[in-house]
């Protein structure tokens, strides 16, 4: 199969296949050129732009074990904690090229890849199905094709207490609703789809485990956007192509979708799991810990922007190298470091299921954890250095209106030595990152992307290994009990 790493333009010209698209009530005919997609899609663009970049595509390319032909190392199966610390670089330089907003449009779908590829050699020993085969294909393709991908797992739910199959409406859950001889159809939603618009593929997971009862809703497929039944409805979006007003959401917007399957065909071939319902929790769990790997990598610049922004206002502002503002840029730091620190562990930590290097679940989901819970705080202490001037700043149309120019030029300098607009820029920075729609968003998605609070609580309870901990206080109480009988 022939390889290549296409290029931006050869990116965006596969997105002009007609695809179903909507936001705010109108239909998008292409996603290249409407207003707010066209500069989400150059936003994604930037993981192609990266590929040829002559000084940065050693950070995103690998080898390929099988070809030797160089690849998008987001592709690479990781083998071994080198593997993994070379996705780990490839999303962290990826994010920093977007000016430390991720382009999503390779990470999350090979998220997927990889939690099939871990778990379909299990069902195939169990049903005698030919899964593996399939998903390596699928990868393969995908590969050389160099294609975007998004992945498609989290559904509707309805009532969250009712599983599935109890459901009063029996689609809140995508379902396989027919099994043909050359393929099956599903119906159903997926929500919350990051970049989905804008890729080329969807794959399709399980969002939660299942019990013999909900066999038809433990699927796992992989299909074209356009394909025939797939309508995607994207969210609404305030914006301005104002980049000194807006200077992240204006270049840097990333558009998310609801994805409606109705009665959508999948040929045999891209069915990666169908009525296997005891392996849906596995291919779930599997890909939660690779997504919150992928997390913890993007979720760095992140932090390295807003603290760059945080010391730049306080010396702006004239309280530069001040305690209380060293203080706070000392929790800045110290979150970026509990970030960097758990996503390099859980490389090193990784353990090894059908021969992939699966990055340590306690780790991914004690980092993800970690960063969702503080970002919030983190916000906070940005928002604390820069003053009321970051809610209310005038715009920059009045700015630059000649009869209000002057004044504003004078009532909203910061220390001597530094430009009032240069101040202006970096508040509108601030801003965007804390205080826009397109803010509020990234606080949403930080809190439930990759899994939500609770999701990454019961799961370091799940993974911590308390045996040690519980036989070292028996020892120093000189206890005699079964270990067996505590619950924790």
């Amino acid at each position: 199969m022939e390889m290549a790493l296409r290029t931006p333009e050869q990116y965006l010209e596969s997105l002009r296949d007609g695809r179903r698209v909507y936001m705010n009530g109108q239909r998008i005919e292409d996603v290249t050129s409407a207003p707010v997609f066209k500069e989400a899609a150059l936003h994604l663009a930037l993981s192609f732009r990266m590929s040829h970049d002559p000084e940065a595509r050693h950070h995103v390319l690998a080898t390929c074990p099988e070809t030797g032909e160089e690849i998008a190392a987001f592709y690479l199966l990781p083998r071994s904690p080198e593997d993994l610390l070379k996705r780990r670089e490839a999303i962290y330089q990826v994010s920093r090229y977007g000016e430390g907003y991720i382009p999503f449009i390779k990470e999350i779908g090979t998220d997927a890849i990889f939690a099939l590829r871990m778990i379909a050699p299990q069902v195939d020993r169990k049903y005698g199905t030919q899964y593996a085969e399939r998903v390596k294909k699928y990868h393969h393709y995908a590969q050389a094709q160099d294609l975007a991908l998004a992945g498609a797992v989290t559904d509707p739910k309805g009532d969250r207490r009712l599983r599935p199959h109890e459901q009063k409406n029996p689609d809140v859950f995508l379902r396989v609703v027919d099994r043909r001889e050359d393929g099956i159809v599903v119906r159903g939603a997926k929500c919350h789809i990051t970049s989905s618009p804008l890729a080329n593929e969807l794959l399709v997971l399980p969002t939660r485990n299942m019990t013999e009862e909900d066999a038809d809703y433990a699927v796992a497929f992989a299909i074209p956007v356009d394909t025939p039944g797939v309508t995607l409805i994207a969210n609404p979006e305030h914006w301005s192509n104002d980049a000194f007003e807006r200077p992240m959401s204006a270049k840097h917007p990333i558009i998310h979708a609801m994805i409606l399957f109705d009665d959508v065909f999948v040929p045999w071939e891209r069915v990666f799991l169908c009525g296997e319902w005891e392996f849906a929790g596995p291919l779930a769990l599997s890909f939660a810990s690779w997504h919150r790997f992928t997390g913890l990598c993007y979720k760095g610049p992140v932090a390295e922007l807003m603290l760059g922004a945080a010391a730049l206002i306080a010396d702006f502002n004239g309280v530069g190298g001040s305690s209380v503002v060293r203080s706070k840029l000392r929790e800045l730091v110290i979150y970026i470091e509990n970030i960097y620190t758990y996503s390099k562990l859980a490389c090193y930590e990784c353990q090894v299921v059908e021969g992939i290097a699966w990055p340590n679940p306690l780790h991914c989901n004690i980092g993800k954890y970690l960063f969702a819970d503080n970002y919030h705080l983190m916000i906070k202490h940005l928002q604390e250095l820069t003053g009321g001037i970051g809610g209310t700043c005038p715009s920059v149309a009045d700015y630059r209106l000649p009869e209000l120019h002057e004044a504003l030029d004078s009532y909203l300098c910061g220390r001597e030595g530094i430009e009032t607009e240069q101040r202006i820029r970096l508040v509108k920075l601030i801003r965007d990152l804390t205080s826009t729609c397109d803010a509020g968003v990234h606080m949403f998605g930080t809190v439930h992307g990759e899994g939500t609070l609770e999701a990454q609580r019961m799961m370091i309870l799940r993974e911590f290994d308390f045996r040690p901990s519980l036989e070292l206080a028996c020892r120093a109480a000189a206890l005699d009990v079964d270990l067996g009988g505590i619950k924790v």
